[in-house]
């Protein structure tokens, strides 16, 4: 008598019909997650640690953050070529995991910057932050929509270990995001006080972030390499399919301009409650709505499920858009920052939270279309576009306060009336701007109908 064989998630001849998961996975799937946001988080505070710490003046640090992403370009590129190529006993995507720990390595040695001078200090941030985006983190971002749909087969089950993680990201980076203005004002008021803080952060992420990679395999993949199943295509057909998929471009352009804002608005709190309230440690208060997040998350599985995962991002786009009028409208008032971040929060969650599933969605789409299924080079075309939009952020934010005539030194006790209308305008005027041109493409995005 054959013996049968129990339909669990580590079973390779588990069906995704059938496919259950234990209850731990949700949590070790998502630490690694966590440990990437709070970095991203942290990372956001590099133009005022380069301008306010360094010293080194706003147009400068812009045009170096920028330029830091034509690496992007190709690392993220070769990056998904590598992965998908990958086939060890670990898994695909698996063993990218490891990145995380680096990633957290050259932050620390980034906010520990030493006296050089001035353009010795330029280049060493361009150094360390290129390492940080354009090596370790595209690693991670790469490898893990590809992890994903490897350990995990059923997409309800995907959803909702995604949805999950999201929420589990959305508090911790809430609660970062509420710590680091504190942090900055006990610590941050000194240059080697930064190491300090990141450091904070840094040894807790390292290790927990590395445990999902020793607890979770490819289960699928290993049914794949049963089957025989192997990613066989050039480069060059890679780019050609690639180019052929619509919809992965698109999301390309819809992750680009919704980290662009997010980091915009973010990074700008800082100057914002530092010059317009006369207290950096206020910028908490942006953080604090997003606490609120993780409930409506509860309810993103079901809603994705019965009115599709495109209109669940176009509706977050039309309520980052309402977020920033409110803010917009109501101007230096505690209240209408606290109403208007809230819908803003609301907002980053289809993108921000359920990226990888949009990632999968266009890996199917584009196997559909052109016969060639691109894991890897998909997956890194949305790390490009995430740290693309963080780059261009964090660029333009030093490229207009530099314009604006803003006072980069850490002795300055006042600024120059243009600076401050610059400072109202970053805060809520340009996210507003960018989030309006994101919700208006995001309407094209109807891939379920394409399927």
């Amino acid at each position: 008598m054959k013996k049968r064989v129990k339909a669990n998630w580590a079973d390779p001849l588990t069906t995704a019909e059938n496919e259950k998961l234990p209850g731990w996975l949700k949590w070790i799937w998502s630490i690694r997650g966590l440990a990437f946001s709070i970095n991203t988080v942290l990372m956001l505070q590099i133009t005022y640690y380069c301008t306010d710490m360094l010293g080194l003046a706003p147009t400068l640090v812009g045009t170096m953050l920028m330029a830091s992403k034509v690496l992007d370009a190709f690392t993220d590129l070769i990056a998904g070529y590598i992965v998908d190529k990958t086939n060890t006993r670990w898994g695909k995507g698996r063993p990218y995991d490891i990145a995380i720990s680096l990633t957290w390595l050259c932050t620390v040695l980034l906010f520990s910057t030493p006296n050089f001078g001035t353009v010795g200090k330029a280049v060493y941030v361009f150094i360390m932050y290129a390492l940080v985006n354009s090596v370790c983190s595209t690693l991670c971002m790469v490898a893990d929509p590809v992890y994903l749909g490897n350990a995990i087969r059923s997409d309800k089950n995907k959803m909702s270990v995604t949805s999950f993680q999201g929420a589990l990201i959305m508090i911790g980076a809430s609660v970062v995001g509420i710590l680091v203005p504190q942090l900055v004002g006990t610590f941050g008021t000194e240059k080697s006080g930064w190491t300090i803080i990141a450091l904070i952060f840094a040894v807790p992420s390292a290790i927990v972030g590395s445990i999902r990679m020793f607890m979770i395999k490819e289960v699928n993949l290993e049914k794949k390499q049963a089957e025989g199943v192997k990613s066989n295509y050039s480069i060059g057909e890679g780019l050609k399919a690639l180019s052929k998929n619509g919809f992965a471009i698109l999301l390309c352009v819809l992750v680009i301009l919704n980290n662009t804002q997010q980091t915009i608005a973010t990074a700008a709190s800082n100057y914002y409650f530092k010059w317009i309230f006369g207290n950096v440690s206020l910028a908490s208060l942006v953080s604090l709505p997003t606490m609120l997040t993780p409930l409506i998350l509860i309810f993103v599985p079901a809603l994705s499920r019965k009115i599709g995962t495109g209109k669940v991002l176009k509706a977050g786009f039309i309520s980052m858009v309402a977020g920033y009028i409110v803010r917009l409208v109501g101007g230096a008032n505690i209240t209408t920052i606290l109403i208007g971040s809230l819908f803003t929060a609301i907002g980053t969650i289809p993108i921000g939270t359920l990226l990888s599933i949009y990632s999968i969605e266009c890996m199917d789409y584009g196997e559909k279309k052109t016969g060639i299924r691109l894991e890897g080079l998909i997956a890194s075309t949305s790390s490009f576009a995430y740290k693309l939009g963080g780059g261009i952020g964090s660029g333009l934010l030093g490229i207009f306060m530099g314009m604006s005539g803003y006072l980069s030194s850490e002795t300055a006790t006042s600024q120059p009336a243009s600076a401050i209308s610059m400072i109202y305008f970053v805060f809520n005027g340009l996210p507003l701007i960018i989030a309006v041109i994101a919700t208006v493409l995001s309407m094209f995005y109807n891939i379920k109908k394409n399927r």
